[in-house]
């Protein structure tokens, strides 16, 4: 009887912080398998991990605002369903490894001569223009074109417009791929490869990439639980869970930290509450379409499901998966008396080695709640981790470091909000 009584004691000090790792490296791996494609446009995946969270709104308890836990909206959207090769004088790459399209590449297929033009000698449009007879139906290699975006970023504007009519466009030098979604297709394929791989001896490509655009329904999920006081206010936790989804029939995008972290962290939040009644209303939204440009935060600024101005206060968690070098909360130069509390609260409990403060910010689902005149924070965790928008942000890379600390101050945050 003692012993258990002890095990009972060891359990509940384990869990009276809330937060529970093991679950959120659950959620994360789970989002990040190959079943939910990336979370994007190819094989139902940016559903299946919609569904995903609604099942577990629907385990925790979550109240809903319609009679689902869905709102649906939708946007157009380019996608690569299946074929995405391309191979050097026959030397086949890899996709997402060895190379990348533009996110909105169209349709491309056949063999096209390589024209290597040395972009540090383009200095005006009529010499640039010179170009067009020797380019035509060809792809064009400009070698330094990453430096020249920077350094001479007019002529990177000469370069990138491809006014000398190219079939498209070949940059190279880079280590890895960082990739995106668009609603749009680009006017002519951009193919980078990977440095080391393309040399001025070679002189054709063999590109076949199947790039297709659909209206794309989807929805955001919302879910709250009543508060015991003070029902009519609310603390909302949010984060995006769509990613970029797969480039071809093989290479997936897992998005790990971006943002499989970000909904683990808000459902292990709602398990909280769960057992911990809010004195105000907690809600918790997981928001599609981010990655293309904050669709589905802004449709919901716009379709409210109760009145913003009962939000009093918005932490959207995104890249929630590090924290060894501390976290950045956007908008604390806005909220700067919130931001002191956070940072106060920080301190108290030594949980991150830092909180930094950034302004205001265009970069995730916070911002249109911001211009709408509610209280709002982007929080996300700083660490040595280099993965982002490409195939090896990855659950096996993820390091988790400090995971729990981030949970607990974010969690301290929004209970002494509400005192």
């Amino acid at each position: 009887m003692k012993n258990i009584f002890i095990l009972a004691f060891i359990l509940s000090f384990r869990f009276s912080f809330g937060q529970n790792l093991e679950y959120a490296r659950n959620i994360v791996e789970t989002l990040c398998s190959k079943d939910f494609a990336g979370r994007g446009y190819v094989n139902e995946g940016n559903q299946k991990a919609a569904d995903f969270i609604k099942a577990e709104y629907k385990k925790l308890g979550l109240q809903n605002f319609n009679g689902d836990y869905f709102q649906e909206l939708g946007f157009p959207v380019v996608y690569f369903p299946s074929t995405a090769e391309l191979g050097v004088d026959d030397v086949e790459l890899l996709p997402g490894t060895e190379f990348m399209v533009n996110a909105g590449c169209p349709k491309i297929s056949g063999r096209f001569k390589i024209l290597y033009i040395d972009s540090s000698s383009i200095d005006n449009s009529s010499e640039f223009s010179k170009l067009e007879g020797k380019a035509r139906n060809k792809f064009i290699f400009f070698d330094h074109l990453k430096n020249t975006q920077f350094v001479h970023p007019e002529r990177f504007k000469l370069v990138s417009n491809n006014s000398i009519k190219a079939k498209g466009i070949i940059t190279r030098d880079l280590e890895k791929f960082t990739w995106s979604v668009l609603p749009e297709w680009a006017s002519y394929p951009i193919i980078q490869i990977k440095k080391g791989r393309l040399t001025h001896f070679m002189v054709e490509l063999n590109v076949n990439i199947d790039a297709q655009y659909k209206f794309h329904n989807t929805q955001n999920i919302v879910g709250y639980f009543k508060g015991k006081t003070q029902p009519d206010s609310f603390i909302v936790f949010s984060a995006h869970y769509d990613h970029l989804g797969m480039f071809g029939e093989n290479t997936i995008f897992p998005g790990a930290n971006d943002n499989a972290s970000g909904v683990a962290m808000m459902l292990d939040m709602a398990n909280y509450f769960k057992s911990h009644p809010p004195k105000y209303s907690v809600a918790f939204i997981a928001f599609t379409g981010e990655e293309i440009g904050l669709m589905g935060s802004y449709y919901y600024t716009q379709n409210p499901l109760f009145p913003l101005n009962q939000i009093a206060l918005l932490l959207n968690l995104d890249l929630m998966g590090t924290g060894d070098k501390g976290m950045t909360a956007v908008n604390a130069t806005e909220f700067k008396d919130e931001f002191l509390m956070l940072q106060s609260i920080n301190a108290d409990s030594n949980y991150l080695v830092t909180v930094n403060a950034r302004g205001k910010a265009q970069n995730s689902d916070h911002y249109y709640f911001t211009e709408a005149g509610v209280k709002s924070f982007f929080f996300y965790l700083m660490g040595d981790y280099h993965y982002y928008h490409d195939v090896d942000d990855s659950f096996e890379a993820l390091t988790f470091s400090k995971y729990n600390e981030a949970f607990r101050l974010i969690r301290d945050f929004a209970l002494q909000y509400q005192k």
